[in-house]
């Protein structure tokens, strides 16, 4: 895997980011918090926990090695969740464009929210982050169709097609 890769990937993230939430914004924001009695309750709690996902890598990725996992309560409105998301993609965007192909070849240690020491290649980690947005966009994506609303294609090749 080479920087260029990665940065292709978050570039690929935080489009799909963007999609999903325009999509998200579609519909009446009262549905955002309505429980589906999925994981996170609904597309807000959806958001919130991608979001926080996001948010916690980039504390461990820039030197806190046991940040705080952000929850509904933190993030109670649809509002705040979106600021809060807009400040981490510029962080993560910052942090990627820092890397270089060397350091993604690196160990990246931290701890788990159990407390427990891991450590895994830098772009395995950094890979995995993508990954997880993708696999919680789908569920949002559901979320919406159930809602009547219009979700629009996050996929990776839709991503490719758009910039070709």
């Amino acid at each position: 895997m080479h920087i260029s890769d990665i940065q292709l990937l978050y570039e690929f993230n935080y489009w799909a980011k963007g999609r999903m939430l325009g999509a998200v914004e579609s519909l009446q924001e009262d549905d955002l918090y309505k429980d589906f009695k999925t994981s996170f309750k609904g597309i807000h709690g959806t958001l919130v926990h991608i979001c926080a996902a996001e948010n916690t890598w980039l504390q461990r990725f820039t030197g806190n090695p046991s940040p705080k996992f952000l929850k509904i309560d933190d993030l109670p409105k649809y509002s705040d969740v979106k600021a809060k998301w807009e400040d981490v993609e510029k962080g993560m965007l910052a942090y990627v464009a820092s890397l270089t192909d060397a350091m993604l070849q690196e160990s990246f240690s931290f701890l788990t929210s159990d407390g427990k020491s891991v450590s895994n290649l830098r772009w395995h980690t950094l890979q995995h982050l993508v990954n997880h947005g993708t696999y919680h966009r789908g569920q949002i994506t559901s979320l919406i169709r159930q809602l009547g609303g219009t979700p629009v294609s996050t996929d990776l090749i839709a991503f490719y097609r758009q910039k070709a």
